[in-house]
């Protein structure tokens, strides 16, 4: 493969993660952690694909603790 045929074949997966990234900056901002962080890891080679793994814990574990959140809140009389 040439130089060119490599960077095609990679060209998908960037675009793919640069998606990515974009959302995770939004993520990143309603969860209340550091945005540009988390865009950075997003796109460095490699890391990303662990750093995804991280953030769909982290989502999952977000969600679930304002969850209790609403469930752990004292119910109104009447």
């Amino acid at each position: 493969m040439g130089g060119g045929e490599q960077f095609t074949a990679f060209l998908p997966l960037i675009i793919i993660f640069v998606g990515l990234a974009i959302g995770n900056y939004f993520i990143a901002d309603r969860m209340g952690r550091n945005k540009i962080l988390w865009v950075i890891l997003t796109l460095i080679p490699f890391v990303n694909f662990v750093f995804m793994y991280y953030v769909i814990y982290a989502v999952i574990l977000y969600v679930l603790d304002k969850l209790n959140q609403l469930t752990d809140r004292p119910q109104a009389a009447g």
